[in-house]
């Protein structure tokens, strides 16, 4: 399993074209905020520990719904820049990825990249160190340097991101899985290279799931310490059906609406929305306005991060929101 965290399940929100955001109810109480005891394991992996995978057991006898469309359109062009230029992420505010004279994390340090460092460029050179992966960069200090490639993603401009078409058949397809309990066809959108990171609470636990996890991430009875909620401060305990299942179903099944690259007003309840270790990861917010009866405070939300691998769009993470009284 991903050093993120180990095998769990979890989610997050957001998609479609950039449609104007609904204003949504300003909580009448502060947010809570309390770091979260995470028993997954660390929220990100330490930069100096190449990620080590897991293989679970893939649940049998699953078979894909009709509605599942493939995300592989010939005629979809690549986005721009999605396989020439790379973006850190997955390194937290107060740390840095260090460029190193050669692959693997007994040679010096020739370089710092910060957390939302972007516009880089690969030579082509890569080299396995342990169960990590090596890929030679551009130093921008000059000459060239190592880093290990958990820490980059591939670079797609906001704008290509919003307008590929590939996205939203990605979010639709994820609507089918969810609407269906069909844990085959969410693992189809997951891909192995940095899984899926799922949170049922900005501040709580992060759970990442490969793609052999997530396919029977639905079935499984692994209970998680998902964090504290906010408002409340108590910890959710519950397996991924119990606790986001449910509410994945809420947003996906109403008639939601979706904002490329917009968290909306969801600052007002969580002060960073997006978190940003993820500021290189294109996300669409998925929003279900609340209703007159209960004041508009019903409203829940969830952010869905999408990754380019090799030019092709993936689940990367899925954060709720709601209100809290």
């Amino acid at each position: 399993m991903n050093m993120k965290t180990l095998p769990v399940f979890v989610l997050v929100l957001a998609l479609s074209a950039c449609t104007p955001a609904q204003a949504t109810p300003t909580p009448q109480l502060p947010f809570v905020t309390v770091t979260p005891t995470l028993f997954l394991g660390s929220p990100l992996p330490t930069l100096e520990t190449p990620v080590s995978g897991e293989t679970a057991t893939v649940a049998p006898g699953l078979t894909p719904f009709a509605t599942f469309t493939p995300l592989t359109q010939p005629t979809q062009p690549t986005p721009s820049g999605s396989s020439a230029t790379y973006a850190v992420i997955l390194v937290s505010e107060d740390d840095v990825l260090n460029i190193r004279s050669g692959p693997g994390v007994q040679n010096a340090v020739v370089g710092k990249l910060e957390p939302t460092a972007s516009g880089l460029t690969r030579t082509g050179k890569t080299t396995s160190v342990g169960d990590g992966l090596w890929v030679e960069i551009q130093n921008p200090a000059s000459g060239t340097g190592w880093v290990n490639s958990n820490f980059l993603t591939e670079q797609v401009a906001s704008s290509a991101f919003c307008s590929d078409a590939r996205v939203t058949t990605l979010i639709q397809n994820l609507a089918s899985a969810v609407k269906g309990n069909n844990d085959d066809m969410l693992a189809a959108l997951v891909h192995a290279r940095h899984g899926l990171d799922a949170r049922l609470w900005r501040y709580g636990t992060v759970a990442n799931y490969t793609p052999e996890e997530a396919s029977w991430v639905f079935e499984s009875e692994y209970e998680v310490n998902w964090g504290p909620a906010p408002g409340s401060g108590d910890n959710t305990l519950g397996t991924f059906s119990e606790a986001l299942l449910p509410k994945l179903q809420e947003v996906l099944n109403a008639s939601y609406t979706t904002h490329c690259n917009d968290t909306l007003d969801l600052a007002t309840f969580s002060l960073v929305p997006w978190p940003l270790e993820y500021t290189n990861i294109n996300f669409y917010t998925v929003y279900k306005p609340g209703t007159n009866q209960y004041g508009g405070l019903d409203w829940r939300a969830w952010t869905v991060g999408v990754e380019y691998v090799e030019g092709h769009p993936y689940l990367f993470s899925l954060i709720h929101y709601q209100w809290e009284p």
